[in-house]
């Protein structure tokens, strides 16, 4: 038995672009949201900035001199400002006390922020600036802070989410 040969042309033609894009479901999938959402198309979008970007995180406190006590530190800053923020962090509270549990890029630093502390500070919690601590006989560990953390982290992705699909059903009823 011997193969069909496959000549350079066939293999041009294959890799066609208009060819590929029939099969491209990504391409489709963003051309289809575009329309529905009246959106520009990608060539005329500039790609973003990724470092505006901006994010969010809690790192864990260890305190040497009374380790019963629980701590967390609250910081946000954009994505070009990480490196620096948690270098001065570390400088502050040294590097053996701190680790980093959470880091996720959100619309709003101070209105995340704003949703933890307000979040903890109805369970009674001392919430003083970006601190947070768990009173003495809490039963919190870094896993439930975490837990606790992305909770509110996808209830926060939640509301956006619903924001947005309900400016879309008002636009989309009216258009």
């Amino acid at each position: 038995m011997t193969s069909p040969k496959t000549t350079e042309a066939d293999l041009n033609k294959a890799n066609a672009p208009e060819v590929c894009k029939a099969y491209d479901f990504e391409d489709r999938f963003e051309e289809y949201l575009r329309r529905i959402f009246y959106l520009k198309s990608a060539e005329e979008i500039k790609r973003t900035n990724s470092s505006v970007v901006e994010y969010f995180g809690v790192l864990s406190l260890t305190d040497f001199r009374r380790p019963e006590r629980k701590l967390w530190y609250l910081f946000y800053c954009p994505q070009s400002r990480i490196v620096e923020t948690l270098d001065q962090l570390q400088t502050k509270y040294g590097k053996k006390n701190i680790c980093e549990i959470f880091r996720k890029p959100v619309f709003s630093g101070v209105g995340m922020r704003a949703v933890v502390k307000k979040h903890f500070s109805e369970m009674k919690w001392y919430t003083n600036g970006n601190l947070i601590e768990a009173p003495p006989k809490s039963y919190y560990d870094d896993k439930r802070m975490l837990k606790t953390l992305t909770d509110l982290y996808n209830l926060e992705r939640k509301k956006l989410y619903n924001y947005i699909s309900m400016k879309h059903n008002h636009f989309k009823r009216y258009n």
